[in-house]
């Protein structure tokens, strides 16, 4: 009769709420929401006052409260556990906690008191944006850039960012700006530097600094070809550097800065500058970039005796600096595990770039995961470096490193067990002279299943007479058979072993339920419910 109310109970209430549970039993409003973030479960089912306990997430306990708090990023299994003896007992659904990012808001000027704004990552669905308290627009990357006339050279904007179906939990970013003449740049002196391995860059030097709000494009032409637009957007420093390509045959050149009104999509000012190209010494080949533990460790090219200056960016932002060193440089980059790019550019004594490389960790990401199958996967950003050839290999280990696989590299990849209810996996790259570099980690749960087999013939042929437990992770465990009516026949701590017996009689043919209750080698008890089948012929 329970299992029956608790299958019509599943036809009403299954769908209800934006996020339910594999058995419509309980549902949250949606399924992520960034950290911290607090969700409230909502009860679907007709099962009376029987207790209800929820287990949110490792290191808590079993508690009746139907909301709870999360704080740090992950993938959270929510269960529910039900006070009576109903099959199945437990029901479950995933909740994502994503990183509290704040929306990375691009101001750009039109005029001393006009402005757009745009967005400089994808990591939102959309965003809301405030331009005073009761004017405010909703923006989707890729639509039309909002603008708005404040009437005065100054003000405050607010952004926050959204994604679909998600709690509202995400971070708020204000930003206030005074808007100044649009005017010129004048370029000083525009170089074309080589780096490794043929790589070309245009290095400039510009006058006045470039203002933190105008939007400029830098066009280039070279060996008396049509100009081409190298850049367009910020730029952040008087010394800006524009990657052009390798093997480049540049002997002459002209440089064009251009100021826009991103409003009316028209250039106000274009300066131009032309030169022959130069060359510069390759000293930074040998550097690369590398994780060691969650921080990115920065190696410095041993044949490199100047000053480095180390500069970083996230997707298609600009580079900031955040070093500057003669050395390797360990980056505490902030949480996340975010693909980066790192820019070494050399130094001469009078603060002139010589040199440049851009060098980038190999980054991996979680893009599917079947826990039924214990498989994941994965999509690879590779390393940025000059190091030549290599070979891929994948490193997985449990919590505490003391074991460590290494395997061939793929994208399915299918969790080995052995290594506890924990697998983290990293990428290798093996290059010559027995150097390593290492991507960033994943963390894993592995999913212990023990196995039963579906059916079994205890009839003394010799094939198949028992039914027989397979891959218990300890020996503390118990097992309880029912019948097809729900009542204990058999029950067992000791042997994983069922000869198709009730007492000295032989059980019927038919279908059994069973619930397993094992303990794994970390002390966490997990429980497995199922059925099989008893032929005797």
């Amino acid at each position: 009769m329970r299992v029956l109310l608790f299958i019509l109970n599943f036809i009403c209430f299954a769908g209800i709420g934006q996020h339910t549970s594999n058995f419509g039993r309980f549902s949250i409003a949606y399924p992520q929401g960034c950290a911290p973030v607090t969700i409230h479960i909502s009860e679907h089912d007709n099962l009376g006052t029987i207790s209800r306990q929820y287990f949110y997430e490792e290191g808590a306990i079993e508690t009746t409260d139907t909301f709870h708090t999360y704080t740090e990023p992950g993938r959270y299994e929510v269960v529910q556990f039900l006070g009576e003896d109903i099959q199945p007992k437990t029901d479950t659904l995933i909740f994502e906690v994503l990183e509290a990012i704040p929306p990375a808001l691009s101001i750009f000027q039109c005029s001393e008191t006009e402005i757009t704004v745009g967005f400089s990552d994808e990591y939102y669905d959309y965003y809301r944006v405030w331009f005073s308290e009761t004017d405010s627009v909703t923006y989707v990357p890729g639509d039309g850039l909002p603008t708005y006339d404040y009437g005065q050279s100054n003000g405050m904007i607010q952004a926050v960012g959204y994604f679909n179906n998600a709690f509202a939990s995400c971070p708020d970013i204000s930003q206030s700006f005074n808007l100044q003449s649009l005017q010129p740049l004048n370029i000083n002196s525009a170089e074309i530097t080589e780096a490794c391995l043929d790589d070309l860059y245009l290095q400039l030097s510009l006058w006045p600094s470039p203002d933190p709000l105008t939007l400029y494009s830098v066009e280039l032409q070279t060996n008396g070809a049509t100009f081409e637009t190298i850049h367009q957007g910020k730029l952040t420093t008087s010394t800006p550097s524009f990657h052009l390509g390798t093997d480049l045959q540049i002997d002459e050149f002209c440089t064009r800065i251009n100021i826009f009104n991103p409003c009316t999509e028209t250039i106000l000012f274009t300066q131009e500058s032309c030169d022959s190209a130069g060359s510069t010494t390759k000293n930074l080949l040998e550097s690369y970039a590398t994780y060691s533990g969650d921080d990115i460790l920065i190696h410095i090219d041993s044949s490199s005796s100047k000053e480095v200056e180390i500069k970083r960016k996230y997707g298609d932002g600009a580079f900031s600096l955040v070093a500057t060193t003669q050395g390797d440089y360990t980056d505490d980059v902030p949480p996340g595990a975010r693909p980066f790019q790192y820019r070494l550019i050399q130094q001469d004594s009078c603060g002139n770039a010589i040199d440049s490389i851009v060098v980038a960790p190999p980054h991996i990401k979680l893009t599917d995961r079947s826990y039924s199958e214990n498989r994941i996967q994965i999509s690879l950003s590779p390393p940025q470096n000059a190091l030549g050839s290599y070979t891929q290999s994948l490193l997985f280990y449990n919590d505490d490193s003391s074991k460590v696989l290494e395997t061939n590299f793929d994208t399915n990849i299918l969790l080995p067990g052995g290594l506890g209810t924990s697998v983290h996996l990293r990428v290798r790259y093996s290059y010559d002279n027995d150097l390593f570099i290492l991507s960033n980690a994943l963390t894993e749960a592995y999913e212990i299943t023990v196995f039963i087999p579906s059916g079994f013939t205890p009839n003394g042929d010799g094939l198949n007479d028992y039914l027989e437990l397979f891959g218990l992770p300890t020996s503390d465990f118990d097992i309880i058979i029912y019948d097809r009516w729900g009542a204990p026949i058999h029950q067992s701590n000791t042997n994983p072993v069922w000869h198709g017996e009730i007492g000295k009689h032989d059980a019927d043919e038919g279908t059994y339920l069973y619930r397993l209750t094992f303990r794994l080698e970390n002390g966490e008890l997990k429980t497995q419910v199922g059925t099989f089948t008893l032929l005797r012929n």
